[in-house]
């Protein structure tokens, strides 16, 4: 059986990599939001470049950046979600076993 403080320091571990995996996907978010704002910025810079009338297909492409975004936010909304799943059960089995070790002693 672990020591307290054993569980303590495995328990700050976790915690640890759980934030920096937060992290992580919260970086990823805003690069992806930049991305899609500088491809909409190029595509309306290029639509403006022709001579035509080319508002049926800047809509078009606005409403394809929109749906890949939405369906981007929703696949990083879920490993965030994946994350404080893992956070929260970690805390659980941290307390589980913290208590665990009181009984025992």
């Amino acid at each position: 059986m672990k020591t307290e403080e054993e569980l303590r320091t495995e328990y700050r571990r976790q915690r640890q990599e759980l934030e920096e995996q937060a992290e992580a996907i919260h970086r990823f978010q805003k690069k992806g939001e930049e991305i899609a704002q500088q491809t909409y910025e190029a595509i309306c810079y290029q639509v403006r470049q022709n001579e035509e009338d080319c508002t049926d297909i800047l809509e078009m492409a606005r409403r394809e950046i929109e749906q890949l975004e939405t369906n981007y936010c929703a696949d990083l909304q879920e490993k965030q979600r994946e994350v404080r799943q893992k956070a929260e059960y970690a805390e659980e089995q941290f307390h589980k076993e913290l208590r665990q070790i009181e009984r025992n002693k």
